[in-house]
C-alpha cells in the first residue's frame, strides 16, 4: 500500500491501478461489451461476480440537473460507510469528498470510458481511510451513459492505528 497518491486523484490510465478487484471488474465489464458498444445495465448480473459483489455500487446518472443516485450498494460499501446508500443521492450525503465523487461520475458520463483513481475519506468510525476505485459506464443504447457500475477497494490511511496494526501482521 505504498506509493498511493497523497491527494484525491483520477488516474491517467488503468496502468496505475493496483487493486486486483478493480482489474477483475474491468475484465468482467469488458466481457459484457459487444461490438465496441458499452454494456447495457441488463447485461450486468452481480451473481456472476460473487467475489466482487460486496464492494460494488450501481448508480443512475440523472441529466438535468446532473445527479448521481445509488441504485444498489454492496454490503461492504454499506458497512464501511456506516449507512445505507441505496436510493440516496451523492449530493444529499454531505460527504467532504462529495464534490470529488460527483466529478468522477461526471467523467465516466462525459468520456463513456472507465474511470480509475484514489481518494481519501473517513470510515464510519471516523478513522481516516482511502479508496482505490473503478467506475464502468453502462448504456441502454450502447453510447449514452445512463448508469455506472463501480467498485472500491478500501484502505485505512497509512498514518492510522488500523493501518499500523495491519502492517505488523
Amino acid at each position: 500500500m505504498t506509493d498511493y497518491p497523497a491527494g484525491d486523484t483520477i488516474y491517467e490510465s488503468v496502468s496505475f491501478v493496483r487493486s486486483p478487484q478493480i482489474l477483475d471488474m474491468l475484465s468482467y465489464w469488458e466481457s459484457k461489451r459487444a461490438g465496441g458498444r458499452l454494456p447495457r445495465p441488463v447485461d450486468i448480473d452481480p451473481t456472476e461476480i460473487p467475489r466482487l459483489i460486496a464492494s460494488i455500487v450501481i448508480c443512475d446518472l440523472e441529466i438535468n440537473p446532473f445527479r448521481v443516485r445509488y441504485r444498489l450498494a454492496g454490503t461492504r460499501q454499506v458497512h464501511i460507510l456506516g449507512n445505507e446508500l441505496t436510493g440516496r443521492y451523492v449530493d444529499e450525503l454531505n460527504w467532504e469528498e462529495g464534490p470529488f465523487v460527483h466529478r468522477i461520475f461526471a467523467r465516466a458520463r462525459e468520456t463513456a470510458a472507465p474511470v480509475f483513481g484514489y481518494y481519501h475519506w473517513k470510515f464510519r468510525e471516523g478513522t481516516p481511510g482511502a479508496s482505490e476505485f473503478g467506475l464502468f459506464p453502462l448504456s441502454e443504447d450502447g453510447q449514452t451513459v445512463t448508469r455506472v457500475l463501480g467498485i472500491d477497494e478500501f484502505f485505512p490511511a497509512p498514518d492510522s492505528l488500523v493501518f499500523a496494526s495491519r502492517q505488523r501482521l
